[in-house]
């Protein structure tokens, strides 16, 4: 594997020339293509870790065109090994990558998350029929994010929020005016908004993992309904006991605790020579986003890239007034 060192000193010698990054990213690609039997080999990645604040980061609808055009020549037979690596986003995007994904591979999708799928793209990981994680991986949960006021808020802590509201002014009424403020800044429709959306990404992660993860008949109906349920219910931020589940959007979830889901997941540092491709592949995935004005690319083991930059800023003549 190369250290990041060793590839940016490469990248200079190279004059910074974004055609050896993108060359040698696709030699990796299917150097991990080769080590998983000749899947068909996908990654999705974004810079939101490099370039923060820009919606294009996130997971949006017009990426499933960039997995049309990654897809251009890609063989399908031997299923998809997909890497992952975004901050998450749409959930109706990413309804539409997995439909798209699920269409065109029927028979295997494997995920392999080097650092961070959270959000939306934890919800990709778990509609795959295996997932490959790191020591230093995680998923995030995938309750939907609204914003109030310039601020993000998770539905999750919308509804948290007004069902403790509601308790507290039934146990005493007096309390009705400190949270009068926080009710008003929601509003009905918002709390509404935030049910519905919490409901919309749980029944869409159940219908996933039933159809790829949990679809053999290796399980008995009700095991597999139990194990899915609460899989689904954990990514969803609910309590699955009294004690257990997700505090914060941004927690992380890592291998054990997908273990102890029953999630079906293997550890990236038990198959080296997949794991030095993967991680050398996710250095140049760096240094493409830290040396380029590129947002987000998808890129496939046959050379194809869909790639998103920022846009160019042309200033335009200065105008001098005369006194």
């Amino acid at each position: 594997m190369a250290s990041w060192s060793e590839l940016v000193k490469k990248f200079d010698e190279k004059k910074g020339s974004p055609d050896w990054v993108l060359d040698s990213l696709s030699f990796e690609l299917d150097e991990i293509s080769k080590l998983r039997g000749g899947t068909a080999v996908i990654f999705y990645a974004s810079a939101f870790l490099q370039k923060q604040n820009d919606l294009a980061l996130s997971i949006m609808h017009e990426d499933v065109n960039g997995f049309m055009d990654a897809m251009y020549k890609a063989k399908i037979d031997k299923g998809l090994t997909l890497i992952l690596h975004t901050p998450g986003g749409d959930p109706n995007a990413v309804e539409s990558i997995v439909d798209y994904l699920h269409a065109k591979f029927t028979n295997h999708i494997e995920v392999v998350v080097p650092y961070l799928a959270m959000s939306g793209g934890a919800m990709i990981s778990l509609a795959s029929n295996l997932i490959i994680l790191g020591k230093q991986s995680q998923l995030g949960p995938i309750d939907p994010q609204f914003s109030i006021a310039n601020k993000t808020h998770s539905a999750r802590a919308i509804k948290d929020a007004f069902n403790q509201a509601k308790k507290d002014i039934e146990n005493n009424v007096k309390l009705a005016h400190l949270w009068a403020p926080i009710l008003q800044s929601m509003g009905p429709s918002l709390v509404i908004e935030a049910e519905k959306a919490l409901s919309y990404s749980k029944q869409l992660v159940k219908k996933w993992l039933i159809e790829r993860m949990f679809g053999c008949t290796d399980y008995k109906e009700e095991d597999r309904k139990e194990i899915v349920d609460k899989i689904a219910a954990y990514f969803n931020a609910e309590k699955i006991n009294s004690d257990e589940r997700v505090y914060v959007h941004g927690q992380g979830i890592r291998f054990q605790k997908l273990k102890e889901l029953g999630v079906k997941v293997e550890r990236l540092e038990d198959k080296q020579d997949l794991q030095t491709s993967v991680l050398t592949a996710y250095h140049l995935m760096t240094l493409i986003f830290e040396r380029t004005p590129s947002l987000k690319f998808i890129s496939s083991n046959k050379g194809t890239m869909w790639l998103k930059q920022q846009p160019v800023q042309i200033e335009g003549p200065q105008v001098h007034k005369s006194k």
